[in-house]
């Protein structure tokens, strides 16, 4: 599987490759200030419901972003959507960091989002367009992989950051020792530029259209077949996936650093999982691999509420993760290729705006349910919803779900 994967990175392009490095860099940083930020604003002396709605800005602002970039995304350059993106997002996120009041905190982490909406939207399209169809599925799959990596070394590392930094600079407040922190981890974000930079120009086609010309063309019955599984997806998400780590501080005590372990190896599972999806994909079709990992995921999601227990609480919590993520590459791409290809970079973000939208809802309520009735509650709802899309997406594309080995032998025969 090395072998494979080191074989089909050598062959992709120039730009695919600095693509990939950049991405895992940025995400990297993103993922210390995630796992810093909630625990910093319970430092600040917030609860859970206001925590949760501080926290939806990011899908908040991605919502709001993602169409009116998509469509401007033809009439620029991916390379400068992808740089004015990271460094604008850097810039409000280091600023949101100066303040402590609720508004301001909302404000600049709105306006960081949304700026990091130009960056998100343009990796599925980016990849579909500098890929060919054999590619695709290592391409998916290492993209997510690196990025698996990148996480669980920002998560091990970042649960050391404040104690690191109060090595460094003795005296500092427990609050300041959060702020600093975070302001070290989105340097990495801003310095993953220098890569992103080096992407080679391609000559943009002069498209004279209007911007919301050509809206009602599009195959709107497939992409709400596409959404609605998602927005499942995105509700019982939100509910529960944003608090796991108050879940783990509140609920059993764990300090930064230990919650920063668990985060780590959290993604150490989802490296694994993602590692050796092009094997296990052999053996069945894009369809089916999405409805088996996400199913066998609910036991492990309805698991972590049930038990009091630390040590098999994290154990679902590992194999949750595990299951939804190592898929996420194969709904990617099937998302993609259900698509017309012209199409690919609206659909990325159409989805991403309904997705976003949902889990921002969802983790505003998430917040309230858990500062009206605890923790658990909230992952048995997650739980249904799971199931919801599960049923979703198979009642939509189940024609999809024969063996790709039994179309294959079809096709021999009549060929025969």
């Amino acid at each position: 599987m090395v072998r494979a994967y080191l074989t089909h990175f050598q062959q992709l392009s120039t730009n695919v490759k600095v693509f990939l490095i950049g991405n895992a860099i940025q995400g990297m940083g993103l993922s210390i200030y995630a796992l810093l930020f909630s625990l910093y604003l319970k430092e600040l002396g917030y609860g859970e419901s206001a925590i949760g709605t501080m926290i939806s800005t990011t899908s908040l602002g991605i919502a709001m972003m993602a169409i009116p970039a998509a469509l401007i995304v033809e009439k620029f350059h991916m390379k400068h959507l992808v740089v004015t993106g990271l460094l604008c997002s850097s810039v409000f996120y280091f600023t949101q960091s100066f303040f402590i009041d609720e508004a301001s905190l909302f404000a600049f982490g709105l306006l960081a989002s949304m700026f990091q909406a130009l960056f998100n939207i343009s990796v599925s399209p980016f990849y579909m367009r500098n890929s060919r169809p054999d590619e695709r599925v290592y391409l998916f799959s290492l993209n997510s992989a690196l990025n698996m990596a990148a996480l669980m070394v920002g998560y091990f590392i970042g649960g050391f950051f404040p104690e690191f930094v109060h090595y460094v600079v003795p005296g500092l407040s427990k609050i300041e020792g959060f702020r600093y922190a975070i302001m070290i981890a989105l340097s990495t974000v801003l310095l993953s530029n220098l890569l992103f930079i080096k992407i080679k120009r391609v000559p943009i086609p002069k498209v004279k259209k209007r911007l919301f010309e050509g809206l009602k063309e599009k195959d709107w019955k497939i992409l709400s077949k596409l959404i609605l599984p998602k927005l499942c997806f995105a509700f019982g998400g939100g509910l529960t996936v944003p608090f796991i780590n108050l879940y783990l501080k509140e609920s059993f005590h764990l300090s930064t650093q230990m919650i920063g372990v668990a985060y780590a190896l959290l993604q150490f599972f989802i490296f694994v999982g993602v590692f050796i999806t092009p094997v296990l994909i052999k053996k069945t079709t894009h369809l089916r691999f999405i409805l088996l990992t996400s199913l066998f995921s609910i036991p492990f999601m309805v698991g972590m509420g049930l038990t009091g227990n630390i040590s098999l609480v994290l154990s679902c919590f590992f194999m949750r993760g595990m299951l939804m993520n190592m898929s996420s590459p194969i709904t990617s791409m099937f998302e993609m290729e259900r698509v017309r290809e012209k199409e690919c970079v609206f659909a990325s973000a159409v989805i991403l705006f309904f997705y976003h939208l949902v889990y921002t809802a969802s983790t505003r309520l998430g917040g309230m349910l858990i500062e009206k009735y605890s923790f658990g509650p909230t992952f048995y709802i997650s739980g249904a919803c799971y199931g919801l899309a599960v049923a979703l997406y198979y009642y939509y594309f189940k024609k999809d779900s024969a063996p790709q080995v039994e179309e294959e032998i079809i096709v021999l025969k009549e060929a025969a």
